[in-house]
């Protein structure tokens, strides 16, 4: 009994480990969010991640707009911002390389 428990923690801890290998590694991305007239937005939500893996990379805005997300492995990430009152936004970004940097991405949110 002890080893059939003992193998199957081993497989859990395995397939997390698997995981948490797709989501993270040394990417990075960052930009800034503002409303229609230039306002940069506070306390938006930003979700990147990446289709067939577990789980996600968030960050929220600051008071000057600007968000980063640090950790993403090399992929195809879908990054959705959200905020009470602003339309959802979403935008595709391609980590080709494990060390990846993008530009900065700036996102406009419409009320609504």
């Amino acid at each position: 009994m002890k080893k059939v428990l003992l193998a199957m923690v081993v497989v859990v801890l395995g397939l997390s480990a698997n995981a948490w290998a797709q989501l993270h590694g040394m990417g990075r991305v960052q930009g800034s969010v503002v409303d229609e007239g230039g306002a940069p937005i506070d306390g938006v939500t930003v979700k990147a991640t990446l289709p067939g893996s577990a789980g996600s990379i968030d960050a929220t805005s600051n008071a000057k707009g600007e968000w980063a997300i640090g950790g993403m492995g090399k992929g195809e990430w879908e990054v959705t911002f959200e905020k009470a009152g602003f339309a959802p936004r979403k935008a595709k970004i391609s980590l080709t390389v494990e060390l990846a940097r993008i530009p900065p991405i700036p996102v406009t949110m419409k009320k609504g």
